[in-house]
């Protein structure tokens, strides 16, 4: 269920373990069509556990539940950073908190924002914190390849929610220092502003050193961050960044937007180091400093790698919602 087709690599693991899929995509805008399909497909597939990323499908699946006995919990996992929700997303986090057996935040600052904002629509007793987790036996450092260049990096989808265009400007800003080798960045991803960050690159003249890989599977991620000096993640909010997470697993050097879902994973000057959004300079100058103190990159990147082993594996994440499917 998403605005984006189904990645190959999801259909070949359904097809590899035989279980059924069904995809329901939903196109820009409000349709009414599009609430009823993804009813008519939860109600077919009848399953025990309807598993919802955000509130937004959350009354088809109450619908669905309605109509079919075999569906025993709703669990909706919040994922949308707090600042950016839209009214329609409260309207539809307070149904969730009406109607799914179970709402799950990524952290518990995560969880108290909401508690304040919805008040007496809250249920403390249908929600859980669990963080995210990753796999970190895939996600794991190994040596760069050796060549003649600084090679920056982010990964995201290429949306309104992400400050790609401080990033751009700030590479531009580091093109005037002399460094010892010539930087570049990989920017892995897609959406809808990637005509307008490629028209960027041109009015910044740094077309050629700028990178633009596309989508990005998650076995071709790991291979992507082991090649980058310093990872970056630009963005104007997060809940709990995957990206980051990787990229700290990968013994990256970090560095990223000071905003909520970002600034309470990595410690200023700990784990990471922290910038203000769309603030090119602050960027570049955290960039020059790292780029030419190279003990210091490597320190930030060992506190990185030692936080991820110790808070982001996906086994922990596993067993803590084996729990409120069995609870």
């Amino acid at each position: 269920n998403g605005i984006e087709e189904v990645r190959e690599e999801y259909i070949n693991r359904c097809r590899q373990k035989n279980i059924n899929w069904y995809f329901v995509k939903k196109l820009p805008g409000r349709h009414i069509n599009y609430f009823f399909k993804l009813f008519s497909v939860i109600k077919k597939s009848a399953p025990a556990i309807v598993f919802l990323h955000g509130s937004n499908a959350i009354l088809p699946a109450r619908l669905a539940k309605l109509f079919s006995k075999n569906i025993k919990l709703i669990l909706v996992r919040e994922t949308q950073a707090n600042h950016l929700k839209t009214r329609t997303n409260w309207i539809m986090l307070s149904f969730s908190m009406l109607f799914a057996g179970k709402v799950v935040y990524l952290s518990e600052a995560y969880r108290q924002q909401v508690k304040s904002t919805l008040k007496w629509l809250y249920k403390e007793k249908r929600t859980a914190v669990i963080p995210n987790g990753i796999n970190l036996v895939q996600f794991s450092p190994s040596p760069k390849p050796t060549d003649d260049k600084i090679v920056l990096g982010m990964q995201s989808r290429v949306t309104k929610i992400k400050d790609h265009e401080t990033l751009l400007k700030a590479v531009a800003l580091l093109k005037k220092e002399n460094f010892d080798k010539p930087v570049i960045l990989k920017v892995a991803g897609d959406g809808e502003n990637m005509a307008a960050l490629v028209k960027l690159t041109e009015t910044l003249s740094i077309k050629d050193d700028v990178i633009f890989t596309g989508l990005m599977n998650e076995g071709e991620l790991p291979g992507f961050l082991n090649s980058l000096d310093i990872y970056i993640h630009a963005s104007f909010g997060e809940t709990m960044s995957t990206a980051i997470m990787q990229a700290m697993a990968c013994k990256k050097t970090i560095v990223a937007s000071d905003v909520p879902g970002i600034n309470n994973m990595i410690a200023d000057g700990v784990n990471g180091l922290l910038v203000p959004v769309k603030n090119e300079t602050a960027m570049a100058a955290v960039l020059k400093q790292l780029i030419t103190n190279k003990e210091e990159s490597n320190r930030l990147a060992e506190a990185a790698l030692t936080f991820a082993g110790n808070n982001f594996s996906n086994l922990t994440m596993f067993e803590k919602y084996k729990e409120q499917f069995v609870s």
